[in-house]
């Protein structure tokens, strides 16, 4: 259900503002480098409030010097912030309920924000700067904490759409609705804002033109390689770096971090320059080339959806079992229905990314998963890599399926640690690991050896079983042409 469904409105010519579906999460982010360039009023000192969000936490963090007493606190009061769930934007693509940032990575934001006060007085202009110090801050995070920081301002923009189209609205309590730079805290208020009747909680609108994919543009291991190409007699000389060894892209995030930590001047040099080149383009909404707006539809529309029977409910003695038979199913409707079709673009010259095919699959097993009353739940990059889909019939029947694309070349990446570590801490009994491929390549031999070598090391890793599967996306003659 998309906003303007449930208010039984239409979007006109005036309207700059984004149609959310209300059910699930959109794989777009407000991007702030769009935002910090935008003129209107509403928006135009949106780069100054984040300037003086993080200055007022540095402050408190500084009062304290590091002996973590009553202005830390409250510093970490600030730095933890809960995903807005009232926008229905990010990763989790299935839920309108991620995970935010709670109080583990407030306490590394906070050591950073003291590590840049003892070092420089430059103030942090930039959410994206903290990736540099905090592992697992992704865009998913970045995106949810400047939502937070300048949520009053989509609150004001929401209200005047709601009065241009005379949408009602409800007395709603807002968590996180503003702060205060004096008092140094949060306040949530109770608004009159228009209610989701998925989450009961209110709806939060943001202009398209805020809009993108955002690409990870200030990480770790990119500002390594930065230092390497800029930096060069700083790395060697004053740091003591053996710049003639090859590393791991884990090795540079490493290195990046305590670059970082131990010269934040030279990071701050980093986010400069990266800040002059971003692409100020925002996501064509209207044409939608990547399918990010109207994949909903595509999924749930088609001869692939209106032919699904439903599954018997999971046997108790073999949960996995059960599970291949939802991977069967999108597997006929790619290989056997039009649903391949939904994985190209218009013109079938190119697929889809990766998070659009996740996010197809997952509405065909969440129709199959609530007929047959089974959870099924998306979660984004917790820190130790991206879990797709998590499926429970009670605590003694959990499964996982990850979904990747034959033509992924870091299939081993979380081979050594990621999803086994989830596997074992998650209780999870079992997994498929289900690959996606839409050329010859794809689907070679090798590639699937290499596959079935990254399962093995999953269960050698986790202790459980993971079954490869494969799916084939290449593009089909109609019947008529067979």
């Amino acid at each position: 259900m998309r906003f303007t469904e449930l208010t039984g409105i239409s979007v006109g010519g005036a309207d700059d503002w984004f149609d959310p579906v209300l059910t699930e999460d959109t794989p777009l982010y407000v991007d702030p480098f769009l935002v910090f360039e935008d003129t209107s009023p509403m928006f135009v000192d949106a780069h100054e409030a984040v300037v003086r969000f993080f200055a007022t936490c540095r402050d408190l963090v500084h009062l304290d010097d590091g002996r973590r007493g009553r202005y830390w606190d409250k510093a970490l009061r600030l730095l933890t912030f809960p995903e807005p769930k009232e926008f229905a934007l990010g990763l989790s693509m299935g839920s309108p309920n991620g995970s935010g940032t709670d109080e583990h990575f407030a306490e590394q934001m906070a050591d950073a924000l003291e590590t840049i006060s003892r070092a420089v007085e430059r103030r942090v202009a930039y959410v994206e700067m903290f990736s540099l110090f905090v592992p697992g801050l992704g865009v998913d995070r970045i995106s949810d904490i400047f939502c937070n920081i300048l949520k009053s301002r989509f609150i004001s923009f929401t209200q005047e759409v709601c009065e241009r189209h005379g949408i009602a609205t409800e007395t709603i309590s807002v968590r996180h609705a503003s702060w205060n730079s004096e008092a140094a805290r949060w306040s949530d208020a109770r608004l009159q804002l228009p209610r989701s009747p998925v989450t009961g909680e209110a709806v939060l609108l943001t202009p398209d033109r805020f809009l993108q994919d955002i690409p990870p543009r200030i990480t770790a291991s990119g500002f390594y390689r930065w230092a390497e190409a800029n930096r060069n007699a700083a790395l060697r000389d004053d740091l003591n770096y053996d710049l003639a060894t090859a590393l791991k892209e884990a090795e540079r995030a490493e290195r990046g971090r305590d670059i970082a930590k131990r010269r934040p001047d030279i990071a701050f040099d980093y986010v400069d320059d990266v800040a002059a080149q971003a692409d100020l383009t925002p996501y064509d909404v209207s044409k939608d080339p990547e399918l990010f707006v109207r994949w909903y539809e595509a999924a749930r529309h088609g001869r692939h959806i209106e032919t699904v029977d439903p599954v018997d409910q999971p046997d108790q003695s073999d949960f996995h079992a059960w599970l291949g038979t939802l991977v069967d199913r999108f597997t006929h409707a790619v290989e056997h229905s039009d649903l391949w079709r939904v994985l190209w673009n218009d013109d079938f010259t190119k697929p889809r990314k990766e998070k659009i095919v996740q996010a197809v699959a997952g509405q065909m097993w969440a129709l199959l998963c609530e007929r047959a009353n089974v959870d099924i739940s998306r979660e984004a990059n917790m820190g130790r890599g991206p879990v797709d889909f998590k499926f429970s019939a009670g605590w003694r029947r959990r499964a996982l399926i990850e979904v990747k694309l034959m033509s992924n070349r870091k299939f081993r990446q979380g081979a050594e640690a990621q999803l086994p570590e989830y596997l074992k801490s998650e209780h999870i009994s079992c997994a498929y690991y289900v690959c996606v491929g839409f050329t010859d390549s794809d689907l070679s031999d090798g590639r699937k050896a290499l596959v079935r070598e990254v399962c093995k090391a999953y269960e050698a890793k986790s202790g459980c079983t993971v079954t490869p599967r494969f799916i084939d996306a290449r593009p089909k003659k109609s019947a008529s042409n067979l």
